[in-house]
């Protein structure tokens, strides 16, 4: 799977809205195509809020249905905060199983 820097690419150390989501769309479109999933690494992120994770796994379910897959893998990597409740609604809204290990949600 290919990993994804997101700092890289938004130059942002707090991911706020769902516009700043959109820079990543295509980078994830394209490693779920080919890889069957993606590595994000929040590495240098200090926040992250629920509508940005919300963009987010949107767009990696956009990216699933639009691969065919029926399932992808995807690790969010070195997390600023923890998987809390409101991340957890955020994924079960999307019918998306997460669990957390350290700072890393799968």
């Amino acid at each position: 799977m290919r990993t994804i820097e997101v700092f890289q690419l938004l130059q942002r150390k707090v991911l706020v809205t769902r516009e700043s989501a959109s820079i990543v769309r295509d980078a994830i479109d394209s490693s779920v195509k080919s890889d069957g999933g993606v590595n994000l690494d929040f590495t240098g992120i200090d926040a992250m809020t629920p509508s940005f994770v919300d963009e987010i796994i949107g767009m990696i379910d956009d990216a699933r249905a639009a691969s065919d897959r029926r399932e992808v893998r995807v690790v969010f990597m070195h997390t600023p905060t923890s998987l809390s409740t409101k991340f957890l609604a955020i994924g079960k809204r999307h019918r998306t199983t997460m669990s957390e290990s350290g700072s890393v949600w799968k």
